[in-house]
Order: structure tokens, then sequence, then C-alpha cells
């Protein structure tokens, strides 16, 4: 028997037990994510900030004090300005064009210059250009935050005004039941802080029913509408439960047809808005014919001795605020009609009531041409906001103006939201998981599968 000498053993030894491979590991970059970058977190958080102090913040000061609208929606709408700009600086310079271009904002321009050219003959052009100057550039903040938003819209921050809104309801009752008598005291000038809230929540109460009604939340939409309404029948705030009242008989007949609901609504509006001098006018005859004198201490008896000495003024008005400068100053009577039909008329005359009555009806019939989701919303938005102006419970003041641009801010997320903000049920995870277990489907006509195919031509 022959045994392997030493040499033969080192070699099989080497083979079987071969000596260790020295690994050396080499450092691998790590992707950065989205979420990773301080920039966007520093965005999001300047933009979360600004959303918070305008949905919930607003609504809830303007319960304890007036003034805190005039710096709190200034302040929101920087921030979020800001926090636009650094996540998505070249998304608002690319919508900017297309904005300036469109119908509604060229007539909305030319409504503005026209204002502005009747300083001109305004007996008070210095308290009437500063009244001018705080609107237009709440109006030009509140567009450069609408350009500049991001193109979708986070689930967490729409579902901020809702917040907002349920808290101040509970606040707005609380300060009718122990607050002091001075939150429903109003001057002869003013509203009352009562009043303000809530003209606050009958128009944030649609944006924030939207914003609902995009997540299929409708019994926590049907019970915010409902504590709206209850506020309003508290405080015995008519005008604005009868504003209430058409909104929700828009929004409702709107989820199934916006638009023939937006076309009728432009056919009861823009001929009000354009021939509003020939109602008071027309009542006056009306009184002549039945032998039945006319109150003079009436609005619209007033109104119609006016348009008799008006003349050339019914072209161009009589001047940018002079309406409201006159009555607060004492020139017109207490009885002069503080609706907005009146104040466009004998400030800008039919000049201005042409661009007005033209800017309403391009508003109402984009906003029927949105989302079935969203359009209802924003129109019921639109008839709360032109009743209450009409019926002269707010028209021109810069509060409103304010909170006419929250509103509006609002409604711009709603309309950058994504259409379904819902998450996905089980019977939606079922169907995808079939999906995927199922595999690819089979090659038509007997072909061979992908696999078996080779990708070279033979």
């Amino acid at each position: 028997m022959t045994y392997p000498s030493q040499s033969q053993r080192q070699r099989c030894s080497i083979i079987t037990h071969p000596p260790p491979v020295q690994m050396s590991v080499i450092p691998m970059p790590v992707a950065s994510r989205p979420h990773d970058n301080p920039a966007t977190d520093a965005a999001d958080l300047l933009t979360l900030l600004g959303l918070t102090i305008l949905m919930i913040g607003l609504p809830l000061a303007g319960i304890f004090s007036k003034s805190a609208i005039y710096s709190l929606l200034p302040i929101g709408a920087v921030l979020v300005f800001l926090g636009s700009v650094l996540e998505s600086a070249e998304h608002g310079t690319h919508h900017l064009r297309g904005v300036l271009i469109s119908r509604g904002s060229v007539v909305g321009l030319f409504l503005v210059g026209w204002t502005s050219l009747s300083l001109l003959w305004t007996p008070f052009p210095g308290e009437a250009s500063e009244h001018l100057l705080k609107g237009l550039g709440t109006l030009a903040l509140v567009a450069l935050v609408g350009i500049f938003l991001p193109s979708r819209t986070k689930p967490r921050h729409l579902s901020l005004l809702p917040i907002g809104l349920g808290l101040t309801i509970v606040a707005v009752l609380a300060m009718l039941l122990i607050g002091p008598a001075s939150f429903r005291t109003a001057s002869e000038f003013d509203e009352s802080l009562f009043e303000r809230s809530v003209l606050t929540l009958t128009v944030l109460v649609w944006p924030a029913l939207g914003a609902l009604a995009l997540r299929e939340r409708w019994i926590s939409a049907a019970l915010l509408a409902v504590l709206v309404a209850v506020v309003a029948i508290a405080g015995r705030a008519q005008i604005t439960l009868a504003a209430l009242g058409a909104g929700a008989f828009t929004f409702a007949i709107a989820m199934s047809a916006p638009a023939k609901t937006a076309r009728v609504l432009v056919c009861l509006f823009v001929p009000l808005i354009l021939f509003a001098p020939a109602i008071p006018l027309l009542v006056r005859l009306l009184h002549q014919i039945a032998n039945l004198p006319l109150a003079p201490q009436s609005s619209l008896a007033l109104w119609a001795e006016l348009l008799d000495h008006d003349g050339i003024r019914l072209l161009t008005g009589h001047g940018a605020d002079l309406a409201s400068r006159a009555m607060s100053l004492g020139y017109l009577p207490p009885n002069t009609p503080k609706t907005l039909l009146f104040l466009i008329w004998y400030d800008l005359g039919i000049i201005g009531a042409l661009s007005f009555a033209l800017l309403t009806a391009l508003a109402l019939l984009k906003a029927s041409r949105l989302s079935i989701a969203i359009a209802p919303a924003l129109l019921g938005g639109c008839v709360v906001v032109l009743t209450i102006a009409i019926l002269g419970l707010a028209t021109i003041q810069v509060w409103w103006v304010s909170l006419l641009g929250c509103d509006i801010i609002a409604f711009l997320l709603l309309l950058k939201s994504p259409h379904r903000l819902t998450r996905p049920v089980a019977t939606d995870i079922e169907a995808f998981a079939e999906e995927e277990t199922a595999g690819p489907p089979a090659p038509p006509n007997g072909a061979p599968p992908s696999w078996a195919r080779s990708p070279y031509p033979v």
C-alpha cells in the first residue's frame, strides 16, 4: 500500500482549504431622499405655519378683536408665499403669464384701472386713495400666493379650515352665553364682533365643506353646515341666514348640474347689476300710477331722487369711495342705500357696473367648469358673497376684502388638491393583490411568453 508524500499532502490541503481572501469594502454613496432636503423641510414648515394662521388663527382672533384680521392675513399670506417660493418657484413663474392674460384677469385689471382713474374726480382723493391702496395691496398679496402655490395641496392642509371653523363655532356660542354685552353691540357705521364672526363663518364654511366633500366626509360636512346655521339663528342674523340658505340651495342644485346652475345664476345676477338703477325708478312709477305716496325716508326714494340729478355722473360715477365717505361725514342721509349695487353705480357709473357684471359672469361660468367635487362649493360660496354684498351687510370695507382674500386662498388650496383624498378600502387592496398574484396576461394567438422570446433577431 502506497501513502502520499509530504508535498502531495500539502497540495491537497491548499486545494481543500484555500486561504481566506481579504475583501476590501468600498463605501457606497447614500441616495438623498426628498424629505432630507433642509430647504424642502423649511418650505413645508413655513407653508403649514402660514396656513394655520389663516385657517385657524384668523377666524378665532376675529371673535376678540376687530383689527386682528388686518395683521393676521398679511402675516399668514407672506409665510405661505415664502414657503411656496422655496418649494417650487419655477411653478409660479410658469403660471404667472397664463394668469395675467386670462379673461377674468383682464376684466379685473380694467375694473381696477377705472377705479384708480376715478380718483381724479372724487371729492376726497386722499382718503379714497388710502382705502384703494389697502384693498389692492391685499388682493395683490392674495394673487401672488395663489400663483406660487404648489401644484398639489397636501391633505393635512385641507383639514386646517374645518378644524378652525369648528373651534370658532364653539367660541362664538360660548361668547353668546357667557360673554360681555359688547360682543353683540354694534355702532352706527360698524358691525359688532358677533356680526363679523357670523359673516366669517358664513363665508369660510364653503371651502371647508368642499374640503370635507373631497375627502368624502359627508357627515362632518353636514354637521359643520348645521352648526353655522345654529350660530346665525342664535344671534338672529337674518341677512346672514338668508345668504346661507341661498348658498345651501345652490350647493344642492349644483351637485347634479353645475353648468346649468351657473347659467341660471348668471341670468339672475348680471341683469340685477346692470339694471339696478331701474329698480327705484320703477318702484316710484308704480306708486305714482297707483296714487300711493312713496315714503320719503325710504332708501329707494332717496336713490330715485339722486338719479334725477346725476346726469353725466350716471356714466362716469362720482368717484371712488365717495358714497361711503359721504355717509360717514353726513353729506348723504342715514337712509342712503348701503347695497353694493348702489355703491358701484354711484361711485363708478355704468362703466364700473358693466365691468363688475362681466367679472361676475366669468367667475360663475369658470366655477361651473371645475370638477364635480369642487364646483358646488365654489358656486355656493360665490352666491353667499354676492347675496351679502347686494343686501348691504358688507361691501367694500377693508376687513371684508381681507376676509374675501382668506376665502380665495382656501378655495385655491381646494382647487389644487387631488380629486380623491380618501384612503383605499379593503376591496381595492384585495383587487390589487389579485392582479399581482395573477401575473402578466397570456400572449395573444399562442405566441410564446415574453421570457422565452429572444430580444435578438435570428
